[in-house]
């Protein structure tokens, strides 16, 4: 058991990957806990585990203490779901799952990561850095797909806890507490979760609620919101605030700078810059992983590795699955696959990494659609939306003079900007 003897009344709403492994904790560890979820399937699946099934009907909510509530479910909107209504009814407390890493057996040392992007990049980074001299044992959790509960915590060894947090987990944190809280960037998103970009960023800014004189807080300024963060941060907040940017120098503060050998990490808080040259660096290169790259190092400063250590880790650092990957080449034409990229933003970072693009883009349009990739046009030589929103992708980018055609599904997609690519190779080649 990796949990405290939890004296809570708690009802877990939602079985997912998350909400079904805490649930099984919480049964193994004698939790005055019942549970639910609208799929029947699931239910089923539930039943095996021998978890204590109770319809929402059935809770008696006046006598509950915690809600663990899927992070699917939002309880921000107009109308909510029923089981939001009834918590928010009689006072009880609606948390995710995460809120539980407060009821630890072995105390650990927990690193929060959050951003509108690059969360899963700066987790798994610092994951890999972190563990690079074999003396720390860093372990991920969280938003990045495996719930805290399906890790093995031991005691007395020298273990940190990486959680990547998302805005619905954090949302619902009531007295967890980060020793080190990441705030990697912000724009508008999942507002169709949170009602409001005040509320959006309001759950970001949960990451340092519970945070102490002892504790340390990470921001990149290179955004106007986390601009206005750090600006008003000692106003709310009582951690030790480190400043980064990727794009201008920090008197009092750390920043990336990009030279013909590879990149120099100024460290002003100590009067330290050094060199990672280039032949160590094997994640595609661009501001965005620059950001998740400095958030790295901060934190191997905070915990004291030296810093030729973290030199030396840097080799161990490398892209995400679907995340500005590259798969191969074909004829001298490079794929890579950047589908994690569900935001403008995101986008953005991935364009301004490469050049001489086909661009493949569809999906489900969020608010704004791909309203500001004007600002890297020039990139884009054809671009090939397809699928729900492929008809409006490709309204936008003919009226910004992008050549493109829209298509039934991916497949179609990929292989005709494959035939492009490959004439246009061709005829280039022709023109030498």
């Amino acid at each position: 058991m990796i949990l405290k003897k939890i004296r809570k009344k708690i009802y877990v709403y939602g079985l997912g990957i998350s909400g079904m492994s805490l649930a099984i904790e919480l049964n193994k560890n004698n939790c005055n806990t019942v549970c639910w979820d609208d799929n029947k399937f699931v239910r089923a699946k539930a039943k095996k585990k021998n978890l204590n099934l109770t319809e929402l009907e059935d809770v008696d909510f006046k006598d509950l203490d915690y809600l663990v509530l899927s992070p699917g479910i939002s309880h921000r909107v107009n109308k909510p779901h029923l089981v939001a209504n009834y918590a928010k009814k009689y006072g009880t407390k609606i948390i995710s799952d995460l809120e539980f890493l407060s009821f630890l057996k072995y105390k650990k040392k927990l690193i929060g990561i959050t951003g509108t992007n690059g969360k899963s990049t700066t987790t798994k980074f610092l994951e890999n850095s972190i563990s690079f001299g074999k003396k720390i044992n860093a372990r991920s959790c969280g938003n990045i797909g495996l719930p805290f509960t399906d890790l093995n915590f031991k005691k007395n060894t020298n273990e940190i806890i990486l959680v990547e947090a998302s805005s619905f987990q954090l949302d619902r944190i009531e007295k967890l507490k980060f020793d080190i809280a990441i705030l990697l960037n912000l724009s508008p998103d999942h507002l169709d979760w949170h009602k409001s970009v005040k509320s959006y960023i309001e759950a970001k800014l949960k990451i340092f609620k519970n945070q102490d004189r002892h504790c340390f807080a990470i921001i990149c300024i290179d955004s106007n919101y986390t601009k206005k963060i750090a600006d008003n941060f000692k106003k709310k907040f009582k951690s030790n605030l480190i400043l980064v940017s990727t794009k201008k120098k920090i008197a009092n503060g750390i920043y990336i700078q990009k030279n013909k050998h590879g990149l120099i990490i100024n460290n002003e808080l100590i009067g330290q810059s050094f060199l990672i040259s280039r032949d160590k660096i094997k994640f595609t290169p661009g501001r965005h992983n620059h950001e998740n790259l400095l958030a790295t190092y901060v934190v191997s400063h905070i915990l004291k590795i030296p810093y030729k250590t973290f030199i030396n880790s840097v080799t161990s650092l490398k892209n995400l699955e679907h995340r500005i990957e590259f798969v191969g080449s074909y004829k001298n034409v490079s794929f890579y696959n950047d589908s994690k990229s569900t935001n403008i933003n995101s986008a953005l970072s991935a364009i301004d990494s490469l050049e001489n693009i086909f661009w493949l883009l569809g999906g489900r349009e969020k608010k704004g659609g791909i309203k500001g990739i004007g600002k890297k046009l020039k990139k884009i030589l054809r671009a090939f939306p397809y699928g729900e929103a492929g008809m409006s992708f490709k309204n936008y980018l003919k009226k910004n003079a992008i050549h493109c055609k829209s298509f039934l599904n991916l497949e179609e997609a990929f292989f005709n900007a494959l035939n492009q690519a490959l004439k246009l190779k061709k005829n280039v080649n022709k023109n030498i």
